[in-house]
């Protein structure tokens, strides 16, 4: 996984071709599906990713949102959900189904939010997004 010193996330597999991260960060992208994180906490989080991307990939779908919000309204102003996903798309159950991720185009959301390439549904499964 990559990260930016202006908060963009980057994480993908080796197996992910550069034109899917390319087309994560274009403002043109389709999104297909959106899951809305604002106020959940880390486990709930971590369970509606996993449902989201499981049945979201399961239908075929590829290009798809998850707003986690930019902290404004969390102590400090300072979000911590954001980090936790990034986790669970990497490394953690939802990750099986993840093909690539990054920050969100403006036009998304920004950094408040992740636009993620699923795994196509009959593709591989296995191992983490780096």
């Amino acid at each position: 996984m990559e990260r930016d010193g202006d908060g963009t996330v980057l994480g993908r597999r080796k197996q992910a071709h550069a034109s899917i991260t390319d087309a994560l960060e274009d403002p043109r992208l389709e999104i297909e599906a959106e899951c809305d994180l604002h106020g959940m906490t880390a486990a709930e989080a971590d369970r509606e990713v996993l449902r989201f991307v499981r049945d979201h990939q399961e239908r075929g779908d590829r290009w798809v949102l998850i707003i986690v919000g930019k902290g404004l309204h969390s102590p400090g102003r300072k979000g911590t959900l954001k980090e936790h996903v990034v986790g669970t798309l990497s490394t953690r159950a939802a990750a099986r189904y993840v093909l690539a991720f990054r920050t969100a185009p403006r036009r998304h959301g920004g950094t408040g939010a992740l636009a993620v390439r699923l795994v196509d549904r009959l593709g591989d499964s296995a191992g983490a997004v780096g």
